[in-house]
């Protein structure tokens, strides 16, 4: 198959998850789920990181299809799997990352490390703009966010708010996602931290 071919076959796909095409979805599934979760298992994932992975990736290129501005030029495998990467190594650092750091952590702070210190301010202006903000969602929006903080497997969490399916509970997730991080984004305390010291 040419680079034309591969091409044109992307723009099927990129079609497909436009229009929420079952037989599409379920293409990309067979087609690259396996590999991505050999991928994320290699580097200290699991299976149902990979599945939500997986699930952000398609949601990534369904707002892309959706902006006006948009083409790709290159196969939907090596597009797909660069959005899919990037989540991944996102995701691992946040799973990585200290949040909370107690009093006896900070006397071992060095007044010369600056970095450190401007990393904790950081991390506290945004651990509290969450939790405030956190507060105004909607108690299922804040189910939803706590179960998935606790890693429970995505199908679970459907049985357990009552969900048709895993991709409902994924287009839901985002949803009020998308809604904290703009209220946080907005918050001015948010928007007084510099460039640098923005996640």
């Amino acid at each position: 198959m040419g680079e034309r071919d591969n091409i044109i076959r992307s723009a099927e796909i990129l079609e497909g998850i436009k229009n929420h095409d079952r037989e599409i979805l379920n293409f990309v599934y067979e087609t690259y789920f396996n590999q991505l979760a050999d991928f994320i298992v290699k580097r200290r994932g699991t299976e149902s990181d990979a599945w939500d992975v997986f699930q952000d990736a398609i949601g990534v290129v369904y707002d892309y299809v959706h902006k006006k501005d948009f083409s790709l030029d290159v196969p939907f495998q090596a597009f797909f799997f660069t959005v899919a990467r990037q989540l991944w190594f996102q995701r691992f650092r946040k799973s990585q990352k200290e949040t909370n750091f107690t009093n006896q952590t900070m006397e071992h702070i060095p007044y010369e490390d600056v970095e450190t210190l401007r990393d904790y301010m950081r991390q506290q202006v945004i651990t509290r703009l969450t939790h405030q903000y956190m507060k105004k969602l909607s108690p299922n929006c804040i189910k939803l966010i706590k179960f998935s903080n606790m890693e429970l497997e995505t199908g679970l969490i459907a049985k357990k708010l009552n969900y048709l399916s895993n991709q409902a509970v994924y287009n839901q997730r985002r949803k009020c996602l998308r809604k904290l991080l703009s209220w946080i984004e907005n918050d001015p305390e948010y928007q007084n931290l510099t460039d640098y010291e923005r996640p």
